[in-house]
């Protein structure tokens, strides 16, 4: 086996591509197998598909094509160097003209839209000034120098960047617990004199639309639902389910309307896909979920503004949002 050798030079800020480079430059060789269509023809590698310009033979052409990059590279040829001619299906093409760069750098185009590995790799070097220290300079003696080569994988990555920052924010997934976190059932529970076995006590009562919000949780909420993808979860005993319609009830009477369309009933929260989940209790899967579990009431969070400062401080810190 090969050895692979470091050819990123971290004072310079430059990555030599080399098939026998360390990753990401050996993925970006044009001998890697990074498999892609392009204009109805499958290429094995983009040597495969830039040896295969050098035969006017379309069957031959198509063959060679389809090789991966060791095998296409012992195809290569010299007697397009005559007249400067190569073909594509058939086609003549001046390789000195703008018509071959059109070419070449569509067949790039598709190679990165197709291929997750080569995308990757090429976005590795964000920043980075790309180099082929062994690429012929000549573009008369070769189907593509060396900078052609890194000019054209520069532009593809930089547009690509830029596409990216222009493209809008994904709004975060926020998930917020009916029961103690917006409905104030530990009142409720002071009203009623229950001290003891207090969790059971809120499973089991029979949830009232005439409940008060928590301090702060309206004004957070319309404030949440600017940034974030909200919605609404909560559980609901088994033993009496009317209590389904007696919190959706509460959630149109105090919350928007849209939010009836958005509450979860469920009693595995950690099956909820997200980035955070706002429970004060590590019941019924909250304590699994995927994303961040801000556990509301605790000394960290112990009440709405403090959520609010922390999401702001951690989603926005470079905007102004304002408080609640």
């Amino acid at each position: 086996m090969n050895q692979l050798n470091d050819f990123c030079d971290s004072i310079t800020n430059t990555l030599d591509i080399r098939s026998n480079g360390l990753y990401p430059s050996n993925v970006l060789s044009n001998l890697c197998s990074n498999g892609f269509r392009f204009d109805g023809m499958l290429c094995g590698s983009m040597e495969g598909f830039l040896q295969s310009l050098k035969y006017k033979d379309r069957d031959k052409q198509r063959q060679i094509c389809s090789m991966k990059g060791g095998n296409a590279r012992k195809r290569s040829v010299t007697s397009w160097q005559t007249d400067q001619i190569v073909w594509w299906k058939g086609t003549p093409i001046d390789r000195q003209g703008a018509d071959f760069r059109f070419l070449v750098k569509q067949a790039y185009q598709a190679m990165f839209e197709q291929s997750q590995r080569f995308r990757d790799a090429l976005m590795q070097t964000r920043g980075m000034r790309l180099i082929h220290t062994i690429g012929e300079s000549n573009p008369y003696k070769t189907i593509l120098t060396a900078q052609e080569f890194c000019g054209i994988l520069t532009e593809i990555r930089d547009a690509y960047d830029q596409r990216d920052k222009k493209l809008p924010r994904r709004r975060k997934r926020v998930f917020v617990e009916l029961d103690n976190v917006l409905v104030d059932l530990l009142s409720d529970l002071v009203r009623h004199n229950v001290e003891e076995n207090k969790v059971e006590f809120i499973d089991k009562a029979n949830f009232s639309i005439n409940l008060k919000p928590v301090p702060g949780a309206m004004d957070a909420m319309h404030e949440l639902q600017k940034y974030f993808d909200l919605y609404v979860v909560t559980t609901v005993p088994w033993e009496n389910p009317s209590v389904y319609l007696d919190k959706v009830k509460w959630i149109v009477r105090y919350l928007d309307k849209i939010f009836h369309k958005r509450i979860i009933i469920t009693h595995s929260k950690n099956l909820c896909k997200g980035d955070y989940l706002i429970d004060s209790s590590e019941k019924y899967g909250t304590s699994e979920f995927e994303g961040e579990w801000i556990k509301f009431g605790c000394d960290f969070y112990p009440d709405w503004p403090a959520v609010i400062a922390y999401l702001r401080e951690k989603e926005f810190p470079d905007q102004e949002v304002p408080a609640v």
